[in-house]
């Protein structure tokens, strides 16, 4: 059985309720289950819910945000047997209890780690090894902004660098465009790809391991083993000596051999030398794409331009690479903007990229939270205006809720209050 208590801005109880099942609309809105009567509550803020017998909360593309113990939800979050939840500026204490068997009407509190039902993410290699990361969240996303579940200030990180999302009782990691990559046991991913316990993950040039919740890491096991630095810099050493004395034998033998070369199969060589150039920048260039790291692509495909001006390949992939490099700009800008609050501005940016790019599938999501925060704006104004007396007042929440309309077309609230606007400007004889 899970217990809500719910505490006001002056920290009084407002209201306290059981359940064990069911799912539960937190808002400002009447029509909620949960009605929060505060201006920095949305109209419906968030969800919570029970699947499977465990509680869960979701944001429901709220303007401020559900923060659940210090941390802000990014789509769902497990709540646990105990968790602070902050909606606007109330306080929600979601607690589990259970029943004992042998004494009918006494309630116990059951309290559970979140370590016990949950795997993380230890570091490992490097000055903050045995710093853990409880993966609590359905989607666990990974990169150098706080807007990431998991924060990570590395030059080698990306804004949003990757993922570890939770299915059932799988995981599976995935990078989301990043810069450096993200790699398993080694290995670059470029899909959504399994991991086990044990299993260890660079995250950029950043190596975590991926355990149970309940396992204890001992950073020191997984450090390199000095005695196997040394055998690989004595056969580096050896391998270099034997390469010095193989390049010498072939300048030697050049230099006798050069007078008496024929210039046609000279020629020749040259030419293979320069196709293999070319096969190998324009391999870097379409490598370095795949990993959406244009800017670097972009270095490659000018070496191969200066070097074989009108490669037909290296002219298209210039233009592709340009208009890439264009929009991933447009989708750093909006995502800048958006942080600062300035939500229209970092839509104008974000709709101006191209749809056939990287970036414009990465910048739907940020786009729907934006519109939606944008149509929750207008309607609220819609309202207040509609109440007014002024006739004037009027046809403005009108034109206030058909622009938000433009940002969610169809949604239904907003077009009962057009149409309620709109009877209300008939019955006083008012054109619109």
């Amino acid at each position: 059985m899970f217990t809500l208590t719910i505490e006001d801005a002056n920290g009084q109880i407002a209201h306290r309720f059981t359940f064990d099942h069911g799912s539960y609309i937190v808002g400002r809105h009447e029509s909620c289950d949960i009605v929060i009567p505060s201006t920095a509550v949305s109209r419906q803020h968030a969800r919570i819910f029970v699947d499977n017998g465990r509680c869960f909360v979701e944001d429901m593309g709220s303007s401020n945000g559900v923060i659940v113990d210090g941390q802000r939800v990014l789509k769902q979050r497990d709540l646990g047997s105990a968790s602070q939840i902050k909606i606007g500026d109330f306080y929600l204490y979601l607690e589990f209890k259970r029943q004992e068997s042998n004494r009918a009407n006494m309630l116990q509190t059951l309290f559970i780690q979140d370590s016990d039902g949950h795997h993380k993410i230890v570091r490992i290699n490097d000055s903050f090894a045995g710093e853990e990361f409880g993966l609590s969240e359905v989607e666990n996303t990974i990169g150098r902004t706080d807007e990431n579940f998991i924060l990570l200030s590395d030059a080698s990180i990306s804004r949003m660098h990757a993922k570890v999302v939770r299915q059932g009782e799988s995981h599976i990691v995935e990078d989301l465009g990043s810069s450096n990559g993200t790699r398993v046991n080694g290995k670059l991913i470029k899909q959504p790809t399994p991991v086990n316990p044990g299993d260890r993950i660079h995250f950029g040039n950043i190596e975590f391991v991926f355990v149970t919740g309940s396992t204890q890491v001992n950073p020191a096991d997984y450090a390199s083993r000095p005695g196997s630095s040394k055998f690989f810099v004595t056969l580096g050493l050896g391998v270099l000596l034997l390469l010095g004395i193989t390049v010498g034998a072939v300048l030697v033998f050049g230099f006798f051999s050069l007078k008496d070369k024929d210039p046609a199969v000279e020629n020749v060589a040259a030419e293979d030398t320069i196709d293999q150039r070319a096969q190998t920048l324009l391999t870097s260039a379409e490598k370095h794409i795949a990993q959406r790291d244009f800017q670097a692509a972009q270095v490659s495909v000018d070496d191969l331009l200066a070097l074989v001006p009108d490669h037909p390949e290296a002219l298209k992939l210039k233009d592709t690479v340009a208009k890439e490099v264009i929009a991933a700009n447009l989708l750093e800008d909006g995502e800048r903007l958006l942080e600062k609050g300035q939500h229209s501005e970092a839509r104008d940016a974000l709709m101006r990229i191209e749809k056939d790019t990287h970036a414009f599938e990465r910048a739907q999501p940020t786009l729907t939270h934006i519109n939606s925060t944008l149509a929750y704006k207008l309607s609220n104004e819609a309202v207040r205006l509609s109440r007014s007396r002024d006739k004037e007042d009027w046809l403005e929440a009108r034109q206030k809720a058909l622009s938000a309309l433009e940002y969610e077309p169809g949604d239904e609230k907003t077009e009962e209050l057009v149409a309620e606007i709109e009877k209300k400007l008939k019955d006083k004889k008012v054109k619109f």
